[in-house]
């Protein structure tokens, strides 16, 4: 499987080290250079300079290839635009998406349909395994 992932902080580097680490194909894309020569020599996965709102820059990342694509980046609205070109613009057929600030997580229903397979949610998911833990969900 190939993956593209777009954004390479915390959470889209270890994404990309577990997904290599299991035999997955990953290339990320990252828009600060210093922070993609240091994802690259780490990993040793192709690393694309540039911003993942970019079609051109998602094209030379690969994308046409990609399996999936995981918009892993700070800001919400990058994220979304990273999904809704993945589907939409390169027919990626998985497109998987961090939500940074719950309250955003509306924009990546269905209702909209910006092209999220999965959108997820840190707080979220915290709130819901705690009151899982209580009892309470």
């Amino acid at each position: 499987m190939k993956v593209l992932i777009v954004g390479a902080g915390q959470v889209g580097y270890n994404l990309a080290e577990m997904l290599k680490n299991a035999g997955e194909t990953v290339v990320v894309v990252e828009r600060d250079a210093e922070r993609a020569r240091w994802v690259h020599h780490m990993l040793g996965v192709p690393v694309v300079v540039g911003d993942g709102d970019d079609p051109a820059v998602l094209d030379e990342a690969g994308i046409r290839g990609a399996d999936a694509v995981c918009a892993t980046t700070g800001e919400d609205e990058d994220n979304l635009v990273v999904g809704t070109l993945a589907r939409f613009e390169f027919g990626v057929p998985h497109t998987l998406a961090r939500v940074n600030d719950p309250r955003n997580e509306w924009l990546y229903g269905p209702a909209l349909d910006m092209g999220i397979d999965v959108a997820i949610s840190e707080a979220h998911l915290m709130a819901e395994a705690l009151r899982a833990r209580l009892g309470n969900g």
